[in-house]
């Protein structure tokens, strides 16, 4: 046996590498198509149902987001309804009224409700039931139930308890044939606004075909049925077929899905069940209702056997392939690796502008991309030292620029202070000190922390420049307290804050302004307050700049230097620098920079 076996052995190392992976290939190849086509016929259906169900249930989800909406739109329209001031001046009014009064108070209402259904396309109707006696309704027709309403029966009842909050309530059928009409109202008491006196009800009644719209979007497959049902189990809407609307669900998976939130399941057939389905629910947070996808389970199971032949094929197409790469790779597998040998000869000598030529995806060709990208990063890394070395001389020339140009104007300002001073000039003179004091301030060099009254007396030399300008346009307040004064801020925090509320604010005002800026320990945090009573910010900028979505537009700039800063509190602060805004148009803004407490000026950077 052992001969055989050396034999054997010597007989397969001395064959050609070509004839090696031949044998060795072709059982490799086969073996597991076989093995994994097996598996995959047996457990392709298991997979398909999942991911249809899974598919299905990110569409009933974004069915109840979208049915969401709906409700929140319904609700919406009700509290409009509610605080309309035509409909509480109508509710109030004495049901003796003339009959000239009451057609023209019908005719008002009415032009409102049209108003609200033109908003968007609603298959809705909308009654307006007032304890005068007042019935108003978008409709042609006013249900017996609604001239004559019961406040202790159903919609009414629960409007009642709910003492002016919106209710739901659905509407059950005994009749299963019953495919149409009203299956979903919402309704609220209406009460006089300031006493609270009970004035009626709104009711909108929702059509079975507003909700099916809703979820018409729904991946619905052969043979599926889609339900909506509310929190009892009752059948508010449903796909394709209606004509258990309006009745409760009897099926065996019902109390699983009234129990769960979301979810799918199995069910098997039984006396109930022709075939096994797929189950498939969503429940909508808000409202509670449940979408249920009905699913055979041979609908999805049919895609299945397109695998079983699928793999047959692969096995017999794979044998053919397996036979003809063992062949092409002993003859190409050596040749790139002769010329990558080659080309490293090359790039050992100093030629960097050599290139492998990759025509396959194999290991080969891939060892030949990174021996290219490996050359490409070396050329990069010398280009980059060559720019940088540029980019340093660059950089030295335009910092003496920068020296030389700041300090060029402090001289300047030195100069026309002391010409100011000659001629008795005081106003100049101290107009140029505190443009000195600025810029000497603005091109200081080290740490971007320094001690508050610092910070506090550049913004003085500012105030001065500006009240030069504007005179007696405003009148500016400095209430700091002394515990903070010796405490570390952030350089410039308060000079765009101020020269905004000055510009955007003040200047715009009509008549005299005030400008009151305070700074005061609030447990382990400084907190400054910059206040003006100027002409404020439109509605809805303050929380943009907030949030750092602030887009100035051309003619707008008001938030820029408030967006920098908020910038600069997170860069150095991180989530203990906080900055908030309040405005109100036409009565001012007030900006409150909160940072922690620095008793040193070592930055704290958040970076």
């Amino acid at each position: 046996m052992q001969p055989y076996l050396a034999k054997l052995q010597g007989t397969l190392l001395g064959m050609s590498l070509q004839r090696k992976l031949l044998i060795l290939f072709l059982p490799l190849a086969i073996v597991p198509l076989a093995v994994l086509g097996a598996f995959s016929y047996y457990k392709s259906s298991q997979v398909v149902q999942d991911q249809v169900c899974r598919t299905i249930l990110e569409n009933l989800s974004q069915v109840n987001y979208s049915l969401n909406y709906f409700v929140k739109d319904i609700e919406q329209l009700t509290m409009y309804i509610y605080s309309s001031r035509d409909v509480q001046e109508v509710l109030s009014k004495d049901p003796n009224r003339p009959l000239a009064e009451k057609n023209q108070d019908r005719r008002r209402i009415g032009d409102i409700l049209q108003s609200f259904l033109g908003f968007k396309s609603w298959d809705i109707e909308i009654y307006l039931l007032g304890e005068n006696g007042d019935r108003y309704f978008s409709g042609d027709l006013l249900p017996g139930a609604y001239d004559d309403y019961n406040p202790n029966w159903g919609l009414f009842r629960k409007a009642r308890l709910a003492g002016g909050n919106v209710v739901w309530d659905t509407h059950y059928s005994m009749k299963k044939t019953d495919d149409f009409g009203i299956v979903l109202s919402s309704g609220r008491l209406l009460k006089k606004i300031g006493t609270n006196q009970p004035l009626g009800y709104v009711v909108v009644d929702i059509m079975e075909s507003g909700l099916a719209d809703k979820y018409n979007k729904a991946r619905l497959q052969p043979g599926g049925q889609i339900f909506l049902l509310d929190k009892s189990g009752y059948i508010i809407s449903s796909t394709p077929s209606k004509h258990k609307v309006g009745t409760k669900l009897e099926a065996p998976y019902v109390e699983q899905v009234l129990s769960g939130t979301k979810g799918f399941f199995r069910q098997k057939a039984d006396g109930n069940e022709e075939t096994p389905a797929m189950v498939i629910y969503d429940t909508s947070e808000q409202t509670g209702f449940k979408l249920v996808s009905v699913v055979p389970t041979a609908v999805l199971t049919s895609e299945s056997t397109s695998i079983r032949d699928l793999t047959l094929w692969v096995m017999a197409i794979g044998g053919a392939v397996a036979c003809w790469l063992a062949f092409v790779l002993s003859v190409t597998i050596t040749s790139p690796l002769r010329k990558l040998k080659s080309l490293m000869y090359q790039v050992e000598s100093g030629n960097l502008d050599v290139s492998f030529p990759s025509k396959y995806k194999d290991e080969v060709g891939q060892l030949g991309r990174s021996f290219n990208a490996m050359l490409q990063r070396i050329k990069q890394l010398i280009d980059e030292v060559y720019r940088k070395q540029l980019m340093v001389q660059e950089a030295e020339i335009k910092a003496i620029q920068a020296q030389f140009n700041p300090h060029f104007l402090y001289n300047a300002l030195d100069s026309i202070n002391w010409m100011a001073r000659i001629h008795k000039l005081e106003d100049i003179s101290r107009t140029a000190i505190s443009l000195g004091e600025l810029l000497r301030f603005s091109i200081r060099k080290g740490d971007p922390l320094l001690p508050v009254r610092e910070d506090m007396q550049q913004i003085r030399n500012f105030l001065f420049i500006q009240k030069m300008r504007y005179g007696d346009k405003f009148e500016a307040i400095i209430d700091i307290d002394p515990q903070i004064e010796a405490l570390y801020t952030l350089k410039l925090l308060l000079q765009p804050v101020v020269e905004n509320a000055i510009t955007h604010g003040l200047e715009m005002k009509q008549g005299k302004g005030q400008l009151h800026i305070s700074g005061a320990l609030a447990g382990d945090k400084v907190v400054f307050e910059v206040r003006d009573d100027g002409v404020g910010m439109p509605p809805g900028m303050p929380e943009l700049i907030e949030r750092g979505a602030f887009s100035p537009t051309s003619r707008q700039k008001t938030g820029i230097g408030l967006e920098n800063l908020q910038k600069r509190l997170q860069l150095y602060f991180g989530g203990e620098g906080r900055l908030r805004i309040r405005s109100k148009p036409q009565h001012g803004t007030s900006v409150m920079i909160e940072i922690p407490v620095l008793r040193t000026a070592e930055a704290k950077q958040h970076v």
